[in-house]
């Protein structure tokens, strides 16, 4: 199935800005909620890829507004801008069976990927289930983010400061 530029855009999560730490305690939470489903449809996480990658861009400059009365107002400064690149590959082993509560609350990036892992298993167990029988080779979740944030300090002297995070996490399963 071909989707268009439009529908692609709408199934990507985006967050306000989050940190790595708070995006694996959302990561390991899924995965422990849905532990028992992925054993009893045979599989297992093989291993957890996370690429972050981060586009960051500043500006900084001064401006003079003068407002003369005849003319009305004149507008004198600078601006200097930068950016910078930066991409963060974490390849995880898996998280050891744990038993977790039922009443932990789930960021939104943690329900997506328990709703994922959860329709992964189910075509797993029908797989393999249904006739005619097949067996799992491999089989992956990948979930797609962008986290963005976004600040500004204003003085005499303005300077701002813009990033955007467009993140890729996939799970990697294997028979067990």
């Amino acid at each position: 199935m071909v989707r268009s530029y439009a529908e692609e855009k709408a199934r990507i999560l985006e967050l306000p800005g989050m940190s790595v730490d708070n995006i694996m305690v959302s990561v390991k939470a899924a995965l422990m909620e849905t532990q028992q489903v992925m054993e009893t449809s045979g599989i297992k996480i093989k291993r957890i890829d996370l690429t972050l990658k981060s586009i960051a861009s500043g500006e900084t400059g001064t401006q003079i507004k003068l407002n003369i009365p005849i003319l009305g107002e004149l507008k004198l400064g600078s601006r200097i801008s930068e950016k910078s690149i930066q991409t963060t590959i974490l390849s995880l082993k898996p998280p050891k069976p744990t038993k977790v509560a039922k009443d932990v609350k789930f960021p939104q990036l943690g329900e997506r990927l328990k709703e994922s892992i959860l329709s992964l298993t189910r075509g797993v167990m029908a797989a393999v289930n249904d006739d005619p029988p097949l067996e799992v080779y491999e089989s992956s979740v990948e979930l797609n983010f962008i986290l963005t944030s976004e600040s500004e300090i204003s003085l005499i002297i303005k300077s701002g400061l813009e990033a955007e995070l467009t993140n890729n996490l996939k799970i990697v399963f294997e028979k067990i």
